[in-house]
């Protein structure tokens, strides 16, 4: 194989890494838009929630949906920083 043509290769199999690296980025950024209507739909519960298992349970929900959200943006910001590479 000639330079040029490894080169295509090369450039082709990279290619394929990038798509997949954005469309997990896509992907990632749609699950956090859900997790933050998910997390506002809580407080909204919260607030009018007056039986205190009922807020404790609605608490530790929240809880849970705030630290996979961190996740979420930690995650995002690395693929961004891979992405912009």
């Amino acid at each position: 194989m000639k330079s040029n043509e490894l080169l295509d290769v090369l450039k082709k199999y990279l290619g394929i890494e990038r798509r997949a690296q954005i469309a997990k980025y896509d992907s990632i950024k749609k699950i956090l838009k859900k997790l933050k209507k998910k997390e506002n739909a809580l407080k909204d519960k919260l607030k009018k929630e007056d039986d205190e298992k009922r807020l404790k349970r609605l608490q530790k929900e929240m809880n849970i949906l705030s630290v996979q959200r961190k996740k979420g943006v930690k995650m995002l910001k690395e693929l961004k920083v891979v992405r912009n590479k």
